[in-house]
């Protein structure tokens, strides 16, 4: 007989002994905590990250959409391109995917600092919360990267295709003293400035 055999005959024999102890009365349930003697850990909820995903993926296409109209849309033959309209939509989901692991990130994180909050004070959950503090700088750094590189192509793409820079939006600010709120430019404002200032030197 092997070894396993042996072993497997000497728990059964085991088993049968606590059994004819017991007088086969041996009920599991005499042993297991009550539902009322467990402490109340309230209602538990379900992270819904189905839905943070498609804020996320809503978040990233206004970001988008808002940058090709400051790019394209004075040019509707360019932004209206397939080519465009594909690179737009990849671009939104990687975007979102971004703010997506970063707002993941932040409810790790907090939910770390409970923990602390909770007597966990080893080194060990210190260096976790410091790592993830370096995670979130990390994940900020790579949305603002990834919103400059994304502007750099859709600018670097309309002067390929020949068209001009986009022109500045000339500030005019409007005085409320002038009748009918005309629109005063910068300059007729300094002077304005400069004007009150000496007057009232003299």
């Amino acid at each position: 007989m092997s070894k396993a055999e042996n072993e497997k005959i000497r728990l059964k024999d085991e088993f049968d002994l606590i059994q004819a102890e017991n007088n086969n009365d041996f009920n599991i349930a005499n042993h297991l905590a009550k539902p009322e003697d467990l402490p109340d850990l309230g209602e538990i909820e379900l992270y819904d990250y189905d839905s943070d995903i498609t804020v996320s993926v809503n978040q990233s296409m206004d970001v988008l959409e808002s940058l090709v109209d400051l790019y394209l849309d004075d040019v509707p033959q360019l932004k209206e391109h397939p080519y465009i309209k594909n690179k737009m939509k990849e671009d939104a989901n990687v975007y979102a995917e971004a703010i997506f692991l970063s707002k993941m990130t932040r409810k790790n994180f907090l939910s770390q600092l409970r923990q602390v909050d909770n007597g966990d004070n080893s080194a060990r959950m210190h260096e976790v919360v410091n790592q993830t503090i370096g995670q979130i700088r990390e994940n900020g750094k790579f949305l603002s990267n990834q919103r400059t590189e994304l502007e750099k192509f859709y600018k670097t793409l309309r002067n390929d295709m020949g068209y001009t820079e986009i022109e500045n939006v000339k500030e005019d600010i409007v005085d409320d003293k002038e009748p009918d709120g005309v629109i005063m430019d910068n300059k007729k404002l300094n002077d304005m400035i400069k004007n009150a200032m000496n007057a009232k030197k003299g």
